[in-house]
């Protein structure tokens, strides 16, 4: 009688460690990140009645139920639409990991933010860990550069921001596990210019541009010329024009066709003035255009073509823009060994008219930071007003042994422990990468399903109930053999 008693009592204390692990699984159903325990019992150790040879089975009995502990319950739980690009959940497997005062936290918990210092934290205000670009540094403008940035108020009066450039990159390496650090995103981001100094450029020349008699000189020249213009990039980040004019020369060669090419470097000095003559040699004017510019540069070359268009040999002058040397490719000349050569730039096939079909330079206009992106490699891309796009730093997705063995610190973190393993990276090649997808716009809501819980909940009370009953059992049992005792 004993004995069922305090089977009764054991079986309530695991029961109602029961209750309260379910209860407060459900209480945390929309909790972000969080992750479900499942209670775990174990029996106590059995009393032998009896036990020998002639016997087929042990007379034991039990002695009553004790709490193992819990489980963490490491099932992904569904991503949800969020509408901040800061806001991530990782598809698959790993933590994020935060800088605290004596230990990192891991958590599924990826909603994230940029402090007042431009570092990346989670909502409490803790450390995101990773790995930031090393080639971001501080960059110095001239005032009327700087003041395009914006001005603050400080208690010093009026202060110029910190203004940071670095260096293209699509990736940024991580660190070692033990040597992840905060992640900091400048608010001010500047790519200086990129003075153009090689030009590709392709387009087609009419062939059926006919000729004339020039009364001047008494030869046959072409009746008009093809002209092309492409913008090139200075060191201070305006434009100059690479002014191209094209002329066929008469009278035509066996089986192929000879142009002059005229080359300008032409710059924008400001609006045609009435009365004014602007000397041809070193100004051009356009019709039904007001602008005036003025020649930097200018030299002449040649371009052959076969009969059916090939670019055949190209005479093509280095110019120079305001100091930086030009090199201009027009093409391939045509070679049977050389894939696409004759037409992958300026060609004459008849038909065709007059064409431009590709341009393209090495110059790059100033960038100034338009906003930041999660990549879902992990690495956080700084966009720019010119197009150019790079890595400012990575987020480091941990993994562990075991993921079981990490110990709860609250409801969304976690600490590592002797039974889960230290933190670990994935490698491809001896290098550290993130093996699993970062998503933007998405957060990991709590993998508790309520029915499931609401299930488990009713039978941890209905085992309660039952244990409860088992000892009013005993308790009424005893009561009567001290009443026959009397």
């Amino acid at each position: 009688m004993n004995r069922s008693f305090y089977n009764g009592v054991s079986g309530i204390k695991t029961h109602q460690f029961g209750i309260d692990t379910w209860a407060n699984n459900i209480a945390n159903e929309n909790t972000i990140g969080f992750k479900e325990n499942l209670p775990e019992f174990e029996d106590n150790f059995s009393q032998i009645l009896s036990a020998t040879d002639f016997t087929p089975t042990m007379d034991d009995v039990g002695l009553g139920s004790s709490t193992e502990g819990s489980a963490l319950d490491l099932k992904q739980g569904q991503l949800i639409d969020s509408d901040n690009g800061f806001d991530t959940a990782i598809a698959g497997n790993g933590w994020y990991a935060f800088k605290g005062k004596e230990y990192n936290y891991y958590s599924k918990y990826g909603a994230f933010k940029i402090d007042a210092n431009g570092d990346l934290t989670n909502e409490e205000g803790e450390y995101l860990l990773g790995t930031s670009n090393t080639s971001i540094k501080p960059i110095q403008l001239p005032p009327a550069k700087i003041k395009e940035f914006g001005q603050k108020y400080t208690s010093k009066g009026l202060e110029d921001p910190k203004v940071y450039t670095l260096d293209l990159s699509s990736d940024t390496n991580l660190n070692s596990v033990d040597k992840q650090s905060k992640i900091n995103l400048p608010n001010f981001l500047y790519l200086p210019p990129v003075p153009t100094s090689h030009i590709t450029f392709g387009g087609n020349l009419n062939t059926e541009v006919g000729s004339k008699i020039d009364h001047a000189t008494g030869k046959e020249v072409a009746k008009s010329s093809e002209h092309f213009t492409a913008s090139l990039i200075n060191n201070d980040g305006s434009k100059n024009i690479l002014d191209m004019t094209f002329t066929k020369q008469f009278p035509e060669l066996l089986g192929k066709t000879l142009w002059q090419a005229d080359f300008k470097i032409l710059k924008d000095i400001g609006t045609k003035e009435e009365g004014v003559n602007y000397e041809p040699s070193k100004y051009v004017t356009y019709p039904n255009d007001s602008t005036v510019y003025k020649i930097l540069d200018k030299k002449t070359g040649s371009l052959t073509f076969d009969g059916t268009g090939a670019l055949l040999e190209a005479n093509v002058p280095q110019l120079s823009n305001d100091g930086v040397t030009i090199n201009i490719d027009l093409g391939t000349p045509l070679n049977p060994k050389i894939p696409n050569s004759g037409y992958d730039g300026m060609t004459a096939i008849k038909g065709l008219g007059h064409e431009a079909k590709k341009i393209s330079n090495d110059g790059k206009a100033e960038g100034i930071l338009k906003g930041y992106q999660i990549a879902p490699d992990g690495n956080i891309m700084a966009n720019f007003s010119n197009g150019e796009s790079t890595s400012v730093g990575k987020i480091a997705i941990f993994h562990f042994r075991n993921e079981g063995g990490l110990q709860k610190i609250n409801d969304t973190m976690f600490k590592a422990t002797s039974n889960s393993g230290e933190a670990t990276f994935y490698t491809k090649d001896g290098i550290a990468v993130n093996d699993s997808k970062i998503i933007t716009h998405k957060l990991e809501s709590s993998n508790v399903q309520l029915s499931t819980a609401m299930t488990e909940l009713i039978i941890m009370q209905k085992a309660f109930d039952a244990n409860a009953k088992s000892i009013t059992t005993s308790d009424q049992m005893i009561q009567k053999a001290i009443n026959m005792k009397r």
